[in-house]
């Protein structure tokens, strides 16, 4: 059940870490109108939170708070990565330029899958998360990651990393997934998966540079509470104040 102190502690969140479709219109200096344009173009996300005054609290990650339904209307408060700014402030320099929005949503979902690969080869710990990405040799096969890339580019399109991650390129999409795959394997299996300390503490740090801190209703079972929040409470190191 969604009570006032729930309903305060939600948007507090959402208004410390997002941004509504107005203050987004703003930034990239666009109507609001064009900016869900651009979206539905699958150039940049859409709404990753939003509030309805009589359903509640809606995430892009897990949906309704209180059940399952339709995707939030045009009647709901809404708000939106920051992030998204600039793959949408690359649209517009490209719309000046007499540049199709088609066109734009090709050349970002190209240029994150470039990244992408790189970064596979990049981080040793991609193997865990991304196995099927390399050969037997250990190396990066092109074709697999491609799939790869395409996979985590519609990911973001829907909005899941939009609420996981503070930026979202290959690089950070790689290390955020990689991270938190070998941590949570340390901590299921600390015997086939081991850490010491000092690199499980190292390992956690690294994330939490990646990452946002999740609604409040979220974190428990995201990956900030399987990761960070876990080890810190498992090593008594304190925790973290992602609410303040």
């Amino acid at each position: 059940m969604q009570t006032e102190p729930f309903d305060r502690a939600a948007r507090a969140y959402v208004e410390t870490h997002f941004w509504t479709l107005p203050a987004l219109a703003e930034a990239v200096d666009a109507p609001p109108e064009r900016i869900l344009e651009l979206t539905a173009a699958g150039i940049a996300p859409g709404a990753v939170y939003a509030r309805d005054p009589r359903r509640g609290w809606w995430s892009a990650l897990g949906g309704w708070v209180d059940g399952d339904g339709h995707p939030p209307g045009p009647e709901t408060e809404a708000w939106f990565s920051p992030w998204t700014a600039w793959d949408l402030r690359r649209a517009r320099l490209a719309e000046r330029e007499g540049r199709p929005d088609a066109g734009s949503a090709r050349r970002a979902a190209e240029a994150f899958g470039q990244a992408f690969t790189a970064a596979l080869a990049d981080f040793a710990p991609a193997r865990i998360a991304f196995a099927d990405c390399f050969d037997a040799q250990g190396r990066v096969d092109p074709r697999a990651a491609a799939i790869a890339a395409g996979a985590e580019w519609r990911s973001w399109l829907a909005g899941g990393y939009a609420v996981c991650l503070r930026a979202f390129t290959g690089e950070t999409c790689v290390r955020k997934e990689s991270l938190g795959a070998l941590l949570k394997r340390h901590a299921a299996d600390p015997d086939t998966w081991p850490m010491t300390a000092e690199e499980a503490l190292e390992s956690c740090a690294a994330l939490a540079q990646l990452m946002l801190p999740f609604a409040p209703w979220e974190r428990p079972t995201g990956t900030p509470g399987r990761t960070l929040d876990a080890l810190l409470a498992r090593q008594a190191l304190g925790r973290e104040r992602p609410y303040g």
